[in-house]
C-alpha cells in the first residue's frame, strides 16, 4: 500500500508549562491535524512533541533565541517545519506585543501562550482557558503553515492569512479560500519530497550539493529575501545607517577625501564597490553569528537558511549603499561647486571643464564605499537579538 507523502512538524515545548497550557497544546495540535486531515487528505501531518525545559519561560522572551533553537532542532531531527512554545511573552520589534514570530528563512514560528490566555483579560474558569488557548494557539499554528509555505496575508478577518491584532480576531479566523489551498497543496508536494541528503546515489562534494540544494530550493530563497524586505534596512538598522551618513559626509567635507577620490580610476573606484559590499556582508555576517548551527552533517534545509541571510544581507548592504551615494552625489550636486573642487582636488589631473555630473558620481561612489566599510562597525552596536530579528522573522502576528 502506497503510503501518503509525509509532512513533519516538531512541537517544542520550552520552558515550564502549568497543567492549563500542556492540556491546550495537545488539543490545539489535535485540531491541527483535523484541519489538516479535512483539507489536505492526500498528505499524513505528523506533529513531533519534543520538551526544552531549560528554556526559560518567564518574563519576556526574544523570539530570534528561540527560532535559531527551533531551527538547530529542526535540523538535528529532519522535520519539515518546527515550532517553539513559550509560556513567556514575546519582545517584538516591528510593534509592541506580538503572538507569534514566523520565520521562512528557518522554516520555523515561535509562539507565545501568554497573550492568548483569557486569564490576561480577567476570566481564570480553567475550563474557558483550555478552550479558547487551544483554539486560539491552533489557528495560530494554522496561519504558521500557511505563511511558512508561501501563502501571502488575507484582507478577509475570518481567513487563517489574516493578520490579527487582537485576540477577538484570532478567534474569527476559520478558514482557507480555494486559491489559497491550492497553492498550498503545491507547496505541500514540494516539502514532502525527499531531500538531497536523503536521495540515493553518489555522494556529492559540499560545494556540488549547496549549488544543487539552492537551485532546487531557488523560489524558497526569494520568498524567504523578499519577506525580510532588505529595502527597510537603513531604517532598521540604525547604527550601520548613523555611522555610515555620517562618514559621507565628513569625506565630502574633506579637501583630501576630494583629492584622493578623484584621483581614482573608474575601474578602482568598481572594484572598491564589489570589495565594500562582500566585505561588509561577510563582516555583518561574522559578527552577527548568522551562520552559526550545530553539528557537522550536511542539510537541505540549512543551504537554504545560510543562502537566503547571506542574500539578505548583501542586499540590505547594496540598498545602504545606494542611499549613501544618493545623499552624496545631492550634496556635491547642490554644495560643491566645480572652482572649489579644483581647488581641493589639486593633484588629480582634471580640469575645470572635466567637471560635473560624472565626477560627482565618482566622488559620490568613492565615499559611499569607504562610508559603508566604515559604517558597517555600527553593526557592532545593534544586539544580536535585534539583527537577527530583522534578518529572520518576516512577521510578527
Amino acid at each position: 500500500m502506497q503510503r501518503n507523502p509525509l509532512i513533519e512538524i516538531g512541537v517544542i515545548v520550552a520552558g515550564p508549562m502549568d497543567s492549563v497550557d500542556r492540556q491546550s497544546i495537545s488539543i490545539a495540535i489535535g485540531q491541527v491535524g483535523d484541519f489538516f486531515r479535512g483539507q489536505f487528505p492526500e498528505f499524513d501531518l505528523r506533529m513531533l512533541r519534543a520538551r526544552r525545559p531549560e528554556l526559560s519561560g518567564d518574563g519576556r522572551a526574544q523570539p530570534s533565541e528561540l527560532l535559531q533553537q527551533a531551527a538547530e532542532d529542526r535540523d538535528i531531527h529532519h522535520w519539515d517545519f518546527a515550532f517553539i512554545l513559550t509560556a513567556a511573552e514575546l519582545a517584538g520589534v516591528y510593534s509592541p506585543f506580538c503572538f507569534a514570530a514566523l520565520s521562512r528563512p528557518l522554516d520555523a514560528a515561535v509562539f507565545s501562550l501568554s497573550l492568548i490566555d483569557p486569564q490576561a483579560s480577567g476570566d481564570a474558569d480553567e475550563d474557558v482557558r483550555v478552550d479558547r488557548i487551544a483554539r486560539r494557539l491552533s489557528r495560530l499554528m494554522l496561519h504558521a503553515i500557511g505563511h511558512l509555505t508561501g501563502l501571502n496575508r488575507s484582507s478577509d478577518p475570518s481567513n487563517l492569512l489574516f493578520p490579527p491584532a487582537t485576540v477577538d480576531e484570532l478567534d474569527a479566523m476559520q478558514h482557507l479560500d480555494e486559491e489559497q489551498t491550492n497553492r498550498q497543496r503545491v507547496a505541500l508536494a514540494e516539502i514532502a519530497d525527499a531531500r538531497l541528503e536523503e536521495s540515493s546515489g553518489r555522494r556529492k562534494s559540499y560545494p556540488v550539493f549547496a549549488i544543487n540544494a539552492a537551485w532546487i530550493n531557488r523560489r524558497e530563497i526569494v520568498d524567504a529575501v523578499l519577506g525580510a524586505r532588505p529595502w527597510e534596512f537603513p531604517r532598521r538598522l540604525s547604527g550601520l545607517t548613523i555611522a555610515s551618513v555620517s562618514t559621507v559626509l565628513i569625506l565630502f567635507m574633506t579637501a583630501e577625501a576630494w583629492d584622493l577620490g578623484l584621483s581614482q580610476t573608474p575601474a578602482s573606484v568598481l572594484l572598491l564597490i564589489a570589495l565594500s559590499l562582500c566585505a561588509t556582508t561577510g563582516y555583518v555576517i561574522q559578527r552577527q553569528q548568522l551562520l552559526v548551527r550545530r553539528g557537522r552533517g550536511r542539510s537541505e534545509q540549512t543551504i537554504v537558511t545560510s543562502v537566503s541571510a547571506v542574500t539578505i544581507v548583501f542586499l540590505g548592504m547594496f540598498v545602504t549603499w545606494i542611499a549613501l551615494m544618493s545623499i552624496g552625489f545631492c550634496a556635491g550636486w547642490l554644495f560643491f561647486p566645480s572652482e572649489l573642487v579644483m581647488n581641493w582636488a589639486a593633484s588629480s589631473s582634471l580640469q575645470s571643464e572635466d567637471l560635473g555630473l560624472t565626477t560627482t558620481a565618482h566622488m559620490s561612489s568613492f565615499s559611499a564605499s569607504v562610508a559603508l566599510m566604515i559604517g558597517a562597525l555600527g553593526a557592532s552596536f545593534e544586539s544580536q537579538h535585534h539583527f537577527r530579528h530583522i534578518i529572520y522573522v518576516d512577521e510578527e502576528v
